[in-house]
């Protein structure tokens, strides 16, 4: 299939990238409890410009890519990248999450799993090495065209980069993406596997499973 890897995002491109996030991940109650609405209007041009926001698309030190069908030039899936000039979580604050249209329940839920996470994200021992590190925080594929290779190019495009910039990387991946070696055949290795849930305090609540894996900086 002829798949083309650009970096080149137009800002007419982010409606389709949010649409191929929501449907790709919308089995994530954090992702609906940030999306109310997904991809339904009135609040869809919201849900847009926060995923603008929080993967920090404009950002400086945020690199991205799409990938597009070569036959009909439609967006099949995307990635972004943040480089970091150390460790991307020594100092990550409390998430400061919106959910302006989820009860106070949900959002009690989903606060507590982004904090939770936020908390064992800070203390990985594997973060610890000095140096540069390229956080790949989100790739996601139209659930139409998965397993066709298209995230695997995106993943072969990161690792270009991250061994053009010599620093280590991170990613937290899903458990299908490191049943299929996604990430473990461009030399990820993990660290850690948690499932974010508490019965307890959040009875119902799906929570986030979470596979946190690192790739060294590779000689060059």
């Amino acid at each position: 299939m002829p798949f083309i890897v650009s970096e080149d995002i137009a800002d007419e491109d982010f409606d389709s990238l949010f649409a191929i996030q929501y449907k790709a991940f919308s089995n994530q109650p954090a992702l609906k409890a940030c999306s109310p609405g997904g991809l339904d209007n009135p609040g869809r041009s919201e849900n847009v410009a926060r995923f603008i926001d929080v993967l920090g698309w404009k950002e400086s030190n945020v690199v991205a890519a799409k990938v597009v069908d070569d036959e009909t030039g439609e967006i099949c899936a995307f990635a972004t990248m943040r480089v970091c000039d150390g460790n991307p979580f020594a100092g990550a604050k409390d998430s400061d999450i919106h959910c302006p249209q989820v009860d106070e329940g949900m959002r009690s839920a989903v606060e507590w799993t982004l904090n939770t996470k936020n908390d064992r994200r800070r203390c990985f021992e594997a973060l610890q090495v000095p140096g540069s590190y390229c956080y790949l925080q989100a790739l996601g594929t139209d659930p139409a065209r998965q397993r066709q290779g298209a995230a695997t190019l995106l993943v072969k495009w990161a690792a270009r980069i991250i061994d053009e910039k010599g620093s280590r990387a991170m990613v937290e991946a899903s458990k299908d993406a490191t049943q299929y070696g996604l990430y473990s055949k461009q030399g990820f290795r993990i660290v850690d596997t948690y499932d974010y849930i508490d019965e307890q305090k959040f009875p119902g609540f799906e929570g986030m499973y979470v596979v946190t894996m690192v790739r060294d900086a590779q000689d060059r």
